[in-house]
């Protein structure tokens, strides 16, 4: 500490500049050519990638928009595509002249082609198992050759638009008969049965010992 003329002068401290972390460091140095390159060719490989598989489901979506954007337009053509087979039916039945019936089942078939060509199909249900997806049931039928739900008559013609229901097909249904002897055993040894029966024979017993009682 110096002394001049009164005044006490204080030295300053030596403070060290303090080093740059190595994150300043990077940031400091300058990147080459080649690493500028690379960084810009990741970048663009990550931005074609992206794109590419933007349109693939730009195209699948588009494909399922011309799929199935008909779809209340071909419910309502299945409706008269059923009238016109029921009028088939009809004439047949009525006995009407061959000219007739062979001009209803041509309409009728080409009528059906067209949908066909629109990506319509029959939901097949003679001899087929139940399904719930493709099949509603309207009534049952007790068969014993049979160990599963089977449909043994169609009562409403189901249709498919590709791979989707356009409306199920309403079935008649073949199923096991029950045992209906084995559901009245299990009954008559229930525990419930069994207190209905000592219940029923107590009161048997009340009421025949009043009526000893009274004569």
């Amino acid at each position: 500490m110096k002394k001049d003329n009164g005044i006490h002068h204080e030295k300053e401290p030596n403070v060290e500049p303090a080093q740059a972390g190595p994150e300043a460091q990077c940031q400091a140095q300058p990147r080459t050519e080649s690493e500028e390159f690379q960084a810009l060719w990741a970048k663009y490989v990550r931005a074609c990638a992206d794109f590419d598989n933007a349109r693939k489901r730009w195209d699948r979506e588009r494909e399922e928009a011309l799929k199935f954007g008909n779809v209340g337009i071909l419910r309502e053509l299945i409706v008269t595509l059923d009238e016109m087979a029921h009028a088939v039916t009809m004439v047949k039945a009525h006995n009407a002249s061959a000219e007739i019936v062979k001009g209803l089942e041509m309409m009728y078939n080409n009528f059906f082609s067209t949908l066909k060509k629109r990506g319509l199909s029959v939901i097949e249900t003679q001899g087929k198992k139940f399904d719930p997806h493709f099949h509603e049931i309207v009534a049952t039928r007790e068969m014993d050759n049979v160990e599963d739900p089977t449909i043994i008559e169609e009562v409403q013609r189901g249709y498919l638009l590709e791979d989707k229901v356009l409306r199920a097909s309403k079935v008649i249904v073949g199923v096991k008969p029950q045992a209906k002897e084995d559901s009245q055993q299990s009954i008559d040894r229930s525990p419930q049965k069994k207190e209905e029966e000592s219940q029923s024979g107590g009161d048997s017993g009340a009421k025949k010992e009043n009526k000893d009682g009274r004569s």
